[in-house]
């Protein structure tokens, strides 16, 4: 008997030829890919960098205000002055608030605001928005003012006080205005310095 094979009977496909997939050049799709992709790296760099110089201590953002010693008739010592570089005993005209900007002017001109302290709420764990509020405004009421100081129109204590992402990096800081509501004041609000004794 003689040992024969078996045709295959399953069905085959016939061979296929086989085709290049190489391209040459990148096109104008591929032009555009790598371009799309360079901006968004070059975006990324940029992000971080910011970052980085936000997270940065000592990073000063805003530029030191240039203060007039001898300021002229209009008695404006410094425009534009942030908040952060106001000192105590500033009367204030453009007033932004107690986290805005305002011009620096001299006492005995014409003004609307006045930076009257800066105080520290007690250390702990951060006491609530609520309390925060209340423990500031405390603080600033507590402060002596001028008896002597014209309170003619109506003044209103506005300040600000750490919020609880400030409290945990170690704010306790409290700014402390009064601003009037109509007209404007010529006086400080705060008592004369003595002589040191």
């Amino acid at each position: 008997m003689e040992d024969r094979e078996q045709p295959d009977s399953s069905p085959r496909q016939p061979a296929r030829p086989a085709r290049s997939r190489h391209r040459r050049g990148f096109g104008p799709a591929g032009l555009w890919m790598v371009l799309g992709g360079a901006v968004i790296v070059l975006l990324l760099v940029y992000g971080a960098g910011r970052l980085f110089d936000a997270a940065s201590p000592g990073a000063d953002p805003e530029p030191s205000a240039s203060r007039d010693p001898s300021p002229g008739i209009d008695g404006v010592i410094a425009r534009d002055v942030p908040a952060g570089q106001l000192l105590v005993g500033d009367c204030l005209n453009d007033f932004g608030g107690p986290l805005g900007t305002a011009t620096v002017v001299t006492c005995r001109t014409p003004h609307t605001s006045q930076l009257i302290g800066l105080e520290a709420l007690p250390e702990g764990g951060y006491p609530g928005d609520d309390r925060a509020t209340e423990l500031a405004e405390q603080a600033c009421k507590a402060i002596t003012l001028s008896p002597a100081a014209a309170l003619s129109g109506s003044w209103n204590y506005e300040f600000s006080r750490p919020s609880r992402a400030t409290w945990e990096a170690g704010d306790r800081g409290v700014a402390c205005f009064l601003t009037l509501t109509e007209g404007r004041s010529s006086d400080s609000l705060l008592p004369a310095e003595g002589p040191a004794a």
